[in-house]
């Protein structure tokens, strides 16, 4: 999940405990001028621990940390890196450095995951060509890799959303399979990183968090355009190869660009509509591929207990008709018996989904009707179970990030109180 943390503190307790710490090594000193008199400006003293470098200027201190990194000791970022695997490794850092953690604030994050590319990352490097209206611009520092941002009238970076797509398994091929793909978004400014819920490192101990940031990963993967050049079109009939042959040329997208404010969004709708008939279309298939790997890191990332049962007492919920017995088994946005998935389950999924589809479609359709939007109604049915797991994990995430804000950590809440 999160390949870089950059965090920032002006606290002087803080930043004279790092250092005087005993851990700290020494790495280097830089002193920084003005290009006109040569007056020193900053002065940078650098330290580190096992790759987190601590950079310490006249007033703040800024801790440079690759939690990724961290967890392979440092040699590579090219595998699966769960939530749980994150949190642990901030926790270990928590541990080791007896801070408050809300000391400090994010200020530069990077967070995505890799994939096995279905076609040659190479080829899938090229045809992405943008995100949103923003070009993928190739990125010299490293090879097959691409940027996208928007740059402002004098050409500069804005660095408040950056997407990077490169291919890992050429970074890193003895640790990874040469296709693998790393679909990163990345940001500088707090006002975006405070839109993920992040705003120190101690947030980044939350599940909850890292839920968000899986829902921005599918939500900006969306809005990428990839020229599919790798599927068949034969099963189209002329005229609509035509207009997809037309749409994979990129100067036709430039054009495009280049009209009114709308043409691009309407052109892209028309695209997709059109590669939406082909049968396995890369689009599609990368989706699957992503949000099935998103699914996968939150393995282990929440474990609900098992509430010890005094004897005798039973406790029954009856929602639409249907009565539950344990109340680690419902659902916590529907309240739908969800036993028929994980022991650890917390929300409907996939499972119990299909589930409820088999064995009582008349919930199925009041689910379906709560939780689907319209423009997914026509779709196929494992696009459909995708989009309706995908609300209820967002209608989930919306509430716990609401209840955060009226009930402030170490604040009472009557309500829980009175449920107990």
């Amino acid at each position: 999940m999160v390949d870089l943390l950059k965090t920032q503190t002006y606290n002087t307790s803080v930043i004279n405990y790092f250092d005087l710490h005993p851990l700290l090594l020494y790495h280097s000193n830089t002193d920084k001028l003005k290009h006109m008199d040569n007056e020193i400006l900053t002065t940078k003293k650098v330290k580190q621990f096992k790759g987190i470098y601590f950079c310490f200027y006249n007033n703040r201190l800024d801790i440079l940390f690759k939690p990724h990194y961290y967890f392979n000791n440092n040699l590579h970022n090219a595998n699966d890196f769960k939530i749980i695997d994150c949190i642990n490794v901030i926790n270990e850092f928590k541990n080791m450095f007896t801070i408050d953690l809300k000391d400090l604030k994010v200020v530069n994050i990077e967070f995505g995951l890799n994939v096995i590319s279905p076609i040659d990352i190479k080829d899938l490097i090229l045809y992405m060509v943008y995100h949103e209206k923003n070009e993928f611009r190739t990125d010299t520092g490293l090879a097959f890799s691409k940027k996208s941002s928007s740059i402002d009238k004098f050409g500069k970076t804005n660095d408040y959303k950056i997407i990077k797509a490169y291919a890992k398994g050429i970074q890193f091929p003895n640790y990874c399979n040469i296709d693998t793909f790393r679909f990163e978004i990345k940001s500088k400014q707090s006002k975006y990183i405070n839109t993920l819920n992040v705003f120190n490192l101690n947030d980044l101990l939350n599940p909850e968090v890292y839920f968000g940031l899986i829902e921005t990963i599918i939500k900006e993967f969306k809005e990428v355009l990839i020229l599919d050049c790798s599927s068949k079109l034969d099963k189209l009939n002329p005229k609509e190869q035509k207009k997809i042959n037309e749409f994979l040329n990129p100067l036709h997208w430039y054009k495009i660009l280049n009209q009114n404010r709308n043409s691009f969004s309407k052109n892209k709708k028309i695209y997709y509509n059109l590669i939406g008939k082909v049968e396995n279309n890369l689009k599609s298939q990368l989706e699957k591929i992503i949000f099935d790997k998103l699914e996968l890191l939150k393995e282990g990332a929440i474990s609900t207990p098992l509430q010890e049962c005094k004897k005798g007492a039973v406790s029954t919920i009856i929602y639409n008709r249907i009565c539950i017995n344990n109340q680690n088994s419902i659902c916590r946005v529907t309240g739908l018996d969800i036993s028929m998935q994980r022991d650890n389950s917390i929300l409907l999924s996939h499972t119990g989904l299909k589930y409820y589809h088999d064995t009582n479609n008349k919930i199925f359709e009041q689910i379906k009707k709560e939780y689907l939007s319209k423009v997914w109604y026509n779709s196929d049915f494992q696009t459909q179970i995708k989009e309706i797991a995908h609300n209820i994990r967002n209608t989930r995430s919306n509430q716990s990030i609401k209840q955060t804000r009226i009930y402030k950590v170490g604040q009472l809440n009557i309500f829980n109180h009175l449920d107990s």
